[in-house]
């Protein structure tokens, strides 16, 4: 897959250590929410980014500081600068066709299901998003949400909505409630908890997965869900339930 030119229209700071990026491609774009994009910096590197929203050809990526690569786009890139952009790539949501659907983000696990959420509510679905942070100050997106429905925050340290985990509020507003389709994108540790709730409940989820990719085309291994398999850019990021059951099996052995 080749590469599409693409230059930085807009850049808005969300948190301390985290921006969004509006990129105007010279190709236009058609990902599934939850697909990904590999992109590309000359002579500084190359990094897998969900696709945060993708209307024509005008991509958004929500981008933490956390490496080297991410490090450089937020103390170098500015509006006018050419990025280089490889997808979409991945497997995406299933899209539930209509119901209730319950998001569950944390922090800026929110990118792909803010996407998601778009999509959900123009197939006539209801969404409500639950979005955790650890502090008051972390707090991004609060307001492009509740444009699609309703929602709630969890805080762990602060005074602003619920006071705990979002995998504490996950599990209080799961109760004796009804919901069609969950689906989840955290750490790994909240994408499995989250999971293994669902599948006792018998409800269908679906979860984004994180992992080191390198190629983005299920070569090299360095993705590799142990010991199912699985591949996160390829059989992923976004994986069933059903599909990860053997290893939720597995950890309560």
């Amino acid at each position: 897959m080749s590469y599409i030119t693409g230059v930085i229209e807009r850049i808005r700071d969300l948190t301390k250590n985290i921006k969004e990026y509006e990129i105007i491609l010279e190709d236009r774009v058609e990902p599934e929410p939850g697909q990904f994009a590999m992109l590309w910096i000359p002579r500084v590197g190359e990094i897998p980014l969900s696709f945060a929203d993708a209307e024509d050809n005008i991509v958004k990526f929500i981008v933490a500081r956390v490496g080297r690569v991410t490090g450089y786009m937020h103390e170098r890139l500015m509006a006018g600068d050419r990025v280089f952009i490889r997808g979409p790539l991945g497997r995406g949501f299933t899209w539930a066709p209509s119901g209730r659907a319950l998001l569950v983000a944390g922090g800026y696990g929110l990118a792909p299901l803010y996407f998601l959420a778009k999509n959900l509510r123009i197939a006539g679905c209801s969404v409500k998003a639950l979005l955790g942070f650890k502090s008051d100050d972390d707090i991004f997106y609060r307001e492009e949400f509740a444009r699609l429905g309703e929602v709630e925050i969890s805080v762990e340290h602060g005074s602003s909505g619920y006071h705990g985990t979002v995998l504490d509020l996950f599990r209080s507003v799961i109760r004796g409630r009804s919901y069609d389709v969950v689906y989840v994108c955290g750490k790994e540790e909240l994408n499995l908890a989250v999971m293994r709730e669902c599948l006792r409940a018998g409800l269908p989820v679906e979860a984004s997965f994180e992992r080191r990719i390198k190629c983005g085309a299920g070569i090299c291994g360095s993705c590799s869900i142990e010991p199912l398999g699985l591949r996160v850019c390829r059989d992923g990021p976004i994986l069933d339930g059903r599909m990860i059951a053997p290893m939720l099996e597995a950890d309560e052995d």
